[in-house]
């Protein structure tokens, strides 16, 4: 403790240290013994302890200026004093490295006699060495490299920990120009770089290896030749083998056997040699490490993208959005980004996308510097095909009918062999790139290489053929697993249907195309139920139209009938969701084919032709109400379904939940959790209506976890948000605010129908909460004008009338009221539009306009006239309005006035008198 002066009293003094010692830590850090104190610590927490460990980690992870001040107070040893060199060497120099082996060897001479270990002494001579670097072949770049920082990082621990290291990838990545970077940055005293792009013969590699090394001397090609043998490898080996090398050799995959065969003896005869090589085929030796190195990502793309634009013509007008599309569209590839960017020197960005589905003629003419291969994206690709064999080039042409990736039963659909060899063989090429994700694997061409392939499959008369087996595979999945949609295999279904759900769309749209109803019918009747029970109903609307158009004008084959009942079934019920009415051509045809034998499919045409022409929005209800209690147990159930939105629409909430709650009942485990999971989501979101915070809670919870098994992810992030919405209406602000930011994370969130509105509307209320008004009154305008800009085709609103307009616009009235401001414009804004509303029979949607009746009431009530206000008050109750967000508060609303008597009518019946209030007020 006090070395050579102790003081007067000793064991009092230790006692008054280790008293202050655990009163600055705990009791227990320190712990007494039978002969004396002891730290109850582990290693790691006791700095003195902890220095070795940690400095050689650090020292071994490379982080050399982390770890020198750490391993100068260390105790020396031979694996402490290494790695301090190491470090000394990397911050302060191999001149300051070699002064502290030095000055080591002296202090071991003077006090022991000895020498340091050969270890040492070898570690000496590597920095002798480094004090007079050899560095052949290697170049330095003109500009910066872009977007490649971790995979320089993860390399560099490659190369450290290993001895043959190859970069493997696609031509175009980028692969020789980070193995320069990595010769440049080695630690190595000796870097040799050998560009083997020229060799054309197995003969070659061994004879340009000796010319680069220098070690050919005046030999001839011939005599090299003849002497590859013991005497050219010794050669070699005497040149790599006297200290620590780094010998990069690149582009091998045209001569990987040679290479492989020259590394495999390299490695085996030089204790102290590093191979790096670069390919787009691994050498496939054990000692081998592969980095597959990745495309850059969209970001980083764009870096690099807008850096070389400005460069080529420095007042280029860049679109951060045009070019990120551009950027995807360019496969994340470094030399296909630079070659467009070079392009803006005489056009757009937008005639540069435009002009992107020829991009092979599009993307030439590279910098002068650059390789001759690398000159076109065409001779990148070119370079690969030229090293196939016949069978692997068919296999390529044929692949790349896939747009969106594809499996080995796709492959093998399409190749009409088994497809394991050949797809290995081609992304062992890097031509077909490999992913897993939750433990499957998929394989997809980058689109550089599919278009590639697709001109190849042209060129070779091929392209019809693979175009029919394209399909026939489709029309097969799409029957198999859509038969499955309805079972208790639903969630493994809707998880293989998402996977190959963008070659499914690419099929049927060329199905249109052709108006081929033997391909639409099954995929789209499958592809309909997929995205209805995702949830991602404007998807169906994208297609439904067209795909009736066909059905209307082909005859329907009797083994197609359930799959075209299908496809009419989801294009009238998605129409009457978005246009208010049920009736139209289809559902004519609908009637003609009848129910069939498919019991989901009968239930649904049931439903839809015995409905009222107003669907789910308004009084005629047909004959639906007579059907929910009929004995097939799916139409009940839909019936129920369909008549709680109606009666959700007339503002009577209770009779809503009864018959959700009844069809509920009749949910059964024999077809999947979907119909369960969205008749709990429907009951929660008509309990957060009513107020019912507990309840809406309770069954929203019970309805996340299937939600995203399903992949329903827009329902998901939905209900995630108004189960946000809920923790503010209890008060928990900070749960509140944790939800709202996760969800703003997820993908479905963005849209209208999932977490969009309420996520908007969430965060507003949120800072509200939090006593922030005027940033939350700014929230709610920003929502109002970002959901005014999210406009859907064929939807028979005019703009700004949708209800996920209306909906925020009506909570910022409110909330403007509620913290004092006036917010007239809004106010007006919405009178005119409830105005305009009311000229057309029913309503688009009751509890929204209820909100809007609310917002305008507690104005009045504020601001205006109060017994206009009183009405409007009531009738907003009439029609049921969500009582989710706070803005909504009743209340609050009904301390400012209290409802006005207004009768029995339901708010079907209300369109004349609601008329008249709001003409006084305009």
């Amino acid at each position: 403790m006090w070395a050579d002066e102790p003081p007067a009293n000793p064991t009092k003094a230790l006692q008054v240290v280790v008293s202050r010692a655990r009163g600055a830590t705990s009791p227990e850090a320190i712990e007494r013994t039978s002969r004396g104190y002891r730290l109850a610590l582990e290693a790691a927490a006791v700095d003195a302890w902890a220095l070795r460990p940690e400095g050689l980690r650090l020292a071994a992870e490379g982080r050399y200026a982390e770890a020198l001040p750490l391993l100068e107070r260390a105790e020396a040893d031979d694996d402490v004093v290494a790695a301090l060199l190491r470090a000394v060497a990397a911050v302060q120099g191999v001149p300051a490295a070699l002064e502290r082996y030095e000055a080591y060897r002296e202090d071991l001479a003077d006090r022991l006699g000895v020498d340091p270990s050969p270890a040492l002494r070898g570690l000496h001579a590597e920095l002798l060495a480094r004090d007079r670097p050899v560095r052949s072949g290697v170049h330095y770049d003109a500009d910066r490299l872009i977007g490649r920082d971790a995979d320089v990082a993860a390399l560099q621990v490659l190369v450290k920990g290993h001895r043959l290291v190859s970069i493997v990838g696609a031509g175009g990545l980028g692969k020789t120009r980070l193995a320069h970077l990595l010769a440049r940055q080695a630690e190595q005293p000796a870097v040799h770089f050998v560009e083997l792009a020229g060799v054309t013969s197995a003969d070659g590699v061994a004879v340009e290896v000796a010319d680069v090394l220098g070690v050919r001397e005046s030999v001839t090609l011939r005599d090299a030749i003849a002497l590859r043998g013991a005497d050219l490898l010794a050669r070699i080996v005497d040149a790599v083998g006297t200290v620590p090398s780094l010998l990069v050799l690149d582009n091998c995959e045209h001569l990987v056997e040679a290479v492989a065969d020259l590394v495999s003896a390299l490695l085996s005869r030089t204790p102290a040699l590093t191979v790096l090589t670069t390919t787009r085929t691994p050498l496939g030796l054990s000692a081998e490490r592969v980095y597959l190195l990745p495309e850059l990502s969209t970001d980083d793309g764009l870096r690099l993208f807008t850096e070389r634009a400005v460069a080529a013509r420095p007042g280029v007008v860049l679109v951060e959005k045009e070019v990120r599309e551009l950027v995807e569209r360019l496969d994340g590839l470094p030399l296909a980004v630079e070659l467009a960017a070079a392009k803006v020197r005489a056009m757009s960005v937008t005639e540069i996308a435009r002009r992107l589905d020829n991009r092979f003629a599009l993307l030439r003419g590279g910098s002068r510097d650059a390789p001759e291969r690398h000159q076109t994206l065409l001779a990148v690709i070119d370079w690969s095909w030229n090293l196939l064999g016949e069978e692997e080039r068919v296999a390529l042409r044929r692949l790349a009918v896939f747009r969106d990736g594809f499996s080995l039963e796709g492959a093998t659909a399409v190749l009409g062999q088994d497809s394991l060899d050949l797809v290995l063989a081609l992304a062992a090429q890097s031509l077909v790139v490999v992913r897993e994700s939750d433990g499957e694997i998929r394989y997809r061409l980058l689109e550089t290489v599919r278009e590639f392939g697709r001109m190849q499959l042209v060129d070779a008369g091929d392209d019809a053929g693979a175009e029919q087996r394209l399909r026939a595979w489709a029309v097969d999945l799409a029957t198999l697993v859509g038969r499955r949609l309805n079972t208790p295999d639903q969630i493994l279904a809707m998880r293989q249907i998402r996977t190959e759900e963008g070659n499914l769309v690419d099929v049927a749209r060329r199905g249109l195309a052709d108006a081929d109803v033997t391909v639409v019918a099954p995929i789209f009747s499958t592809l309909s139920w997929f995205w209805m029970i995702e949830g991602s109903h404007l998807k169906v609307m994208g297609m439904s139209q067209a795909v009736e158009d066909l059905l209307l004008g082909s005859e329907i084959p009797s083994e197609l009938a359930d799959a075209a009942r299908s496809c009419l079934a989801s294009s009238v019920g998605n129409g009457a969701i978005f246009r208010g009415t049920l009736g139209g051509p289809g559902l004519d045809r609908l009637r003609e084919l009848g129910t069939g034998d498919d019991p989901q499919i009968a239930a649904m045409v049931r439903i839809m032709s015995e409905g009222g022409a107003d669907g789910m929005f308004g009084t005629d209800l047909g004959n639906l109400e007579e059907l929910v209690d009929d004995p097939d147990r799916q139409v009940a159930r839909l019936a129920r379904m369909w008549i709680a939105h109606a009666y959700e629409n007339r503002g009577d909430l209770d009779a809503a939940c009864e018959l959700t709650r009844r069809a509920l009942e009749l949910c059964g485990d024999d077809e999947g959790p979907w119909m369960r999971t969205a008749l709990t989501t429907q009951l929660s979101g008509f309990a957060a209506n009513a107020g019912d915070v507990e309840e809406a809670r309770r069954l929203a919870a019970a309805a996340l976890p299937d939600l995203w098994a399903l992949g329903a992810y827009e329902d998901h992030s939905q209900t995630r948000a108004a189960l946000a919405i809920l923790d503010l209406r209890r008060g928990r602000l900070d749960e509140a605010e944790r939800t709202l930011a996760e969800v703003e994370r997820e993908e479905g969130a963005r849209s209208v129908f999932g977490g969009g509105v309420s996520l908007a509307c969430g965060r507003a209320e949120l800072l509200l909460a939090r006593g922030e008004v005027a940033a939350g009154l700014a929230a709610y305008a920003t929502a109002v004008a970002e959901m005014g800009a999210r406009g859907i085709p064929g939807l028979a609103l005019p703009p700004g009338f949708e209800p996920w307009v209306l909906y925020p616009q009506a909570a910022l009235l409110a909330a403007s009221v509620r913290h004092h401001e006036r917010a007239e414009q809004v106010r007006d804004s919405l009178i005119a539009k409830v105005a305009r509303s009311t000229e057309r029979d029913g309503f688009p949607d009751v509890p929204i306009f209820g909100c809007v009746l609310f917002a305008l009431a507690v104005w009045e009530a504020s601001y205006g006239d109060k017994e206009a206000a009183a009405v409007l008050l009531a009738y907003a109750d009439r029609f049921a309005f969500s009582r989710l967000l706070p803005s909504f508060d009743w209340d609050w609303a009904t301390s400012l006035v209290t409802p006005a008597e207004i009768g029995d009518a339901d708010a079907t019946e209300l369109r004349e008198p609601v008329r008249a209030v709001l003409a006084q007020l305009q």
